[in-house]
């Protein structure tokens, strides 16, 4: 059952043996598989909630409706870095790009050594992949849902001998609309909210949408419920409360609201690690140029990923970003900027994912809301240049005549020989246009209490009945996306939760 706002006339209490704060990637994931095993559920969602039938193309509707802030979050320093997540049932999987990557062996072996988490390894690991990749179709993209810029930059890849994959998304019989950051109009794209809220919701699980969690409740040292907020989804502001009483809490809200949330309620601090060792895959983005049309957004948001310096801290990509967006970032403004935009079906848009060598924090406004702070370092500000740099090369073999930069002063090159611009033009980091949709670390796992927040299942040290399930808990950089693997890890804490009703739900 799903209780929207507009269905709310009055302030409500309810009971459940287990509340889940979130619906994304962790809470609709682990929402299901307690639900599925006959456990109450109730999972809250502050956004709306929407179907495909309410997905259209167009951003002056979608991104107030289907992003937080609509679309227009920051995490402050010097870049400033764009930040976007989803506000809706379903969260983030419903507006990102689908990708599914599994986490690299070597980070597995990195928690191990420094944060003691030795029993998640990739043995333990595997069969709560296979459950997920079974339950949100995860398969490569099929060939004929790429479009002609993708395959022209495959190609490049080739020539200079740079390893390109099909990228693995969560997708059934895609065909390439490109229309992913505003919801799939098709449900082709698996998201959370057409594959685990269908099932925890079949299971009998509750769900509260328009609903912004206030305050975890806490009865001495254990937590005992949540005091909410029903919302007007037109203002956002506060119609009536809903109180629910619970024997288990669940924080799945990401891991900026999440740190927010604790640290408001005065909950799980006791190691000083809420809202610290912020993490989120800092990303820069070209333009390239060409004569040709090669109607990049006429197929899959990115259906490659170049692999080839991964082990760099670098992972590039084509990305499905909507005209109008890609036009706030252009160069120039009046009729600059419309020469430009005409050239739309010549352009391909390329990122790049930079893998974090340095840590931000997320503090709590004294207003309730959170802040995050990061500043790149010197190693990431050399991968930004150098990536774009290598960006740049990709984009001149395929053809491209020009490429656009995310520089202030270095705007755009003109060919190869201009590449070497990029290293001597004396870039700041301060001018460099950064972006990302990843955030990970606030609440992190470790073995030891003191350098961490939660345990390995994700249990919080200080606090009774009390779980984190989210991009939080993720101690380290992953270096690819983070979907999959933060669907694993909730799927593995539920599980452990029924092996222990009676501590958790006695």
């Amino acid at each position: 059952m799903i209780i929207t706002g507009e269905q709310v006339t009055k302030n409500l209490e309810e009971k459940c043996q287990v509340v889940i704060i979130g619906s994304g990637a962790g809470g609709g994931a682990i929402g299901a598989e307690l639900a599925e095993n006959g456990v109450d559920v109730i999972i809250l969602e502050e956004g709306g909630y929407y179907t495909s039938k309410d997905f259209v193309p167009d951003p002056t509707k979608m991104i107030p409706m289907l992003y937080r802030d609509a679309g227009t979050s920051m995490i402050m320093g010097s870049p400033a870095i764009i930040f976007s997540e989803g506000c809706c049932v379903g969260g983030s999987t419903v507006i990102n790009g689908g990708m599914c990557w599994r986490v690299p062996e070597k980070i597995l072996k990195r928690w191990n050594i420094e944060f003691g988490l030795t029993d998640i390894t990739p043995k333990t690991l595997e069969p709560f992949y296979e459950k997920v990749e079974k339950i949100i179709n995860v398969a490569p993209q099929a060939p004929e849902s790429l479009s002609k810029a993708e395959m022209l930059v495959h190609r490049a890849c080739t020539k200079l001998g740079y390893l390109i994959r099909r990228n693995r998304r969560n997708q059934l019989n895609c065909t390439g609309e490109g229309l992913c950051v505003f919801g799939c109009p098709t449900d082709r794209k698996r998201s959370v909210l057409v594959t685990y809220i269908p099932k925890a919701l079949n299971a009998g699980a509750r769900l509260y949408a328009d609903c912004r969690v206030k305050r975890i409740i806490t009865n001495g040292n254990r937590a005992t419920g949540v005091e909410c907020h029903i919302l007007d989804r037109a203002t956002k502001k506060k119609k009536y409360t809903l109180k629910i009483s619970a024997q288990l809490v669940i924080c799945s809200a990401g891991a900026i609201q999440t740190p927010a949330l604790l640290l408001g309620s005065k909950v799980g601090n006791s190691s000083k690690q809420v809202g610290k060792n912020f993490l989120c895959h800092p990303n820069v983005k070209i333009v390239g140029i060409f004569d040709q049309e090669v109607r990049y957004w006429a197929g899959v948001h990115q259906g490659h990923q170049v692999h080839e310096f991964l082990e760099e801290g670098m992972l590039f990509a084509l990305g499905g970003v909507h005209p109008s967006l890609v036009s706030l970032s252009l160069p120039g403004y009046g009729r600059k900027s419309l020469e430009l935009m005409e050239l739309w079906n010549h352009m391909i848009v390329a990122g790049a994912l930079i893998d974090d060598t340095t840590y931000g924090k997320v503090i709590r406004l004294p207003w309730g809301a959170p802040l995050a702070m990061y500043q790149i370092d010197d190693i990431e500000y050399e991968r930004m240049l150098r990536a774009v740099a290598l960006m740049s090369e990709i984009m001149f073999t395929a053809g491209a005549r020009k490429v656009l930069l995310p520089f202030f002063q270095l705007q755009e090159i003109n060919g190869m020989d201009d590449i070497k611009k990029i290293f001597s033009a004396g870039i700041k980091k301060e001018e460099i246009e950064t972006l990302t949709v990843h955030a990970f670390g606030t609440t992190r796992m470790c073995a030891d209490p003191k350098r961490g927040v939660v345990n390995q299942w994700g249990q919080v040290y200080d606090t009774e009945r009390l779980f984190v399930v989210d991009g939080g808990i993720i101690p380290t950089s992953l270096g690819v996306n983070p979907q999959e693997t933060i669907m694993a890890l909730a799927t593995r804490s539920g599980q452990y939760i029924l092996e222990n009703k009676n501590k958790f739900l006695g």
